[in-house]
């Protein structure tokens, strides 16, 4: 138990990857990769999508492929994200 602790503090601290966009430093805490229960995984690497801001304020997506050690193994960018509202919390919310 105290070994999956360290492991997981370990993950959180690790630096991924720099995003090749922005240059960002991208560690283990900003993916929440502690949280990802490995069993659940269908195949490996894994891709894992990551939306964040540039130096310009413009979003961009940062497509990681991840080994079982969450290693990055391949990675690529796209510059064009349309991220969309979920339309059943809104009505969720208005009926409050």
């Amino acid at each position: 138990m105290e070994n999956e602790r360290y492991e997981s503090r370990a993950l959180l601290s690790r630096l991924l990857t720099i995003c090749p966009q922005c240059k960002k430093h991208i560690y283990g805490k900003d993916l929440n990769l502690s949280e990802i229960d490995k069993s659940t995984v269908r195949s490996w690497p894994m891709p894992y999508v990551y939306c964040h801001l540039g130096e310009k304020g413009t979003i961009h997506a940062l497509t990681m492929y991840l080994d079982a050690s969450f290693t990055v193994r391949a990675r690529e960018v796209s510059e064009h994200v349309s991220i969309q509202e979920n339309t059943r919390n809104k009505k969720e919310s208005s009926l409050i």
